[in-house]
């Protein structure tokens, strides 16, 4: 056996989900605690509010994000790149 190593590169495209949309979570700072994310910051905050009332806990992060896939390119086409 060779200890040489063969290794092939390509490229790849970062493709957002146009159905997904942005994602929010609230996370308390003080605990740690995190809610479940979902697609309102309404919702996130409510939890933030909620969470305040019944742990006394002052410092909160809204967090937005966007989910996405990593995919070969190749896979894609020509128009992927």
């Amino acid at each position: 056996m060779s200890g040489r190593a063969r290794y092939g590169f390509m490229d790849w495209t970062l493709l957002a989900d146009p159905e997904t949309g942005l994602r929010y979570a609230g996370e308390c700072l003080d605990c740690g605690e995190r809610s479940i994310d979902g697609d309102s910051a309404d919702d996130a905050q409510l939890w933030c509010l909620k969470h305040a009332g019944m742990s006394g806990d002052k410092h909160f992060k809204l967090t937005a994000f966007q989910p996405f896939d990593a995919l070969p390119s190749a896979v894609l086409g020509p128009r992927a790149t």
